[in-house]
């Protein structure tokens, strides 16, 4: 659940970090939530909230663009236990423990085939692995301080768990918006 606050123009804010100062409510950031967002949704929080509608695709760039600066702050953080590039992802995917693997929505069939099919023989294996897509690679270049990125992966058992999260929220608001 992402935590939104109205400020005292009756903007609504997502508040990605939770500290944000006074009274909040919450959106649920599944997909069909997030795909159900709407101006009359919104019109809930008349009740509780001096809120200007409409606002609902600007909520939802607001919620992306704090999702993405997050996720670069995060990336950077993590930068240094990350894997990067094909060749270092395979073989990262030989190893045991959880892995989060991000495959560039722009990479190429071949490069998509075979981290597919990796993951599909970790997850077959019984080892957790999880797959996202939907980060553009030069996202995930910017993100890593690199040239060009298509896949990168992160054994999940020494990052935030936030960082995980934080990307599944972001690619799910890429895909409704």
């Amino acid at each position: 659940m992402l935590r939104l606050v109205v400020d005292d123009e009756g903007q609504i804010w997502p508040d990605i970090l939770q500290k944000a100062p006074g009274r909040g409510t919450y959106l649920c950031m599944q997909q069909a939530c997030l795909e159900g967002l709407t101006d009359r949704r919104l019109g809930a929080l008349r009740n509780r909230f001096n809120v200007q509608l409409p606002q609902s695709l600007s909520l939802m760039q607001r919620i992306g663009e704090g999702l993405r600066r997050q996720l670069m702050r995060l990336f950077s953080q993590f930068g240094a236990v990350a894997v990067l590039g094909r060749d270092a992802v395979m073989h990262q995917m030989w190893k045991s423990g959880p892995l989060l693997v991000i495959l560039a929505s722009d990479a190429g069939d071949a490069l998509v085939q075979q981290v597919e099919d990796g993951v599909g023989k970790r997850q077959g294996a019984g080892e957790k692995t999880t797959l996202l897509h939907g980060f553009s690679s030069s996202f995930l270049a910017e993100a890593f301080s690199r040239d060009k990125i298509s896949v990168a992966a992160l054994d999940t058992a020494n990052v935030s768990t936030k960082l995980q999260m934080f990307c599944e929220w972001y690619v799910r608001v890429k895909e409704s918006g």
